[in-house]
């Protein structure tokens, strides 16, 4: 099965006191495992980087720790997408247009990617704001560990 990380999903997994991580770990050990095949989008590298280094109440991983997190942990087991660049400026366009500010931009980037790959699950801790921005061929698909 062809599975999309939300970056929540790949924190919660990186960091075992998070109150989600076994939740996570189980969707990533299927990737490790080979049983299903993960798919993130390329912000989701910078994404991730900004909000594991910002987590609350002492679970933010210093700057210096993110690279080896995602070395070892998480690229190896995940194939990175990007987008073409009219596709990048449609997102943009639609961000726009539904009046996103901040970080929504990126859930929008994580749909059109996951839709372009063919992405059987999205998994997400934010289920009901990205089956408000999906398009509705693709709700059922979204779904949280």
């Amino acid at each position: 099965m062809k599975i999309f990380l939300d970056t929540n999903v790949l924190i919660a997994a990186s960091v075992r006191q998070h109150p989600h991580f076994a939740r996570a770990d189980a969707v990533l050990q299927r990737c490790v495992n080979l049983e299903d095949e993960g798919i993130i989008h390329f912000h989701s590298v910078l994404e991730f980087h900004s909000a594991i280094t910002q987590l609350p109440k002492g679970l933010a991983v210093p700057p210096a720790h993110v690279s080896t997190l995602l070395s070892d942990g998480l690229l190896p087991f995940v194939r990175c997408v990007t987008l073409p660049p009219t596709e990048i400026l449609a997102v943009q366009k639609r961000a726009g247009e539904l009046s996103l500010v901040g970080g929504g931009i990126y859930d929008l980037f994580h749909l059109a990617a996951a839709v372009n790959e063919n992405a059987d699950r999205l998994y997400t801790f934010n289920t009901s704001h990205f089956r408000e921005l999906a398009e509705p061929r693709f709700v059922d698909k979204i779904v949280a560990p």
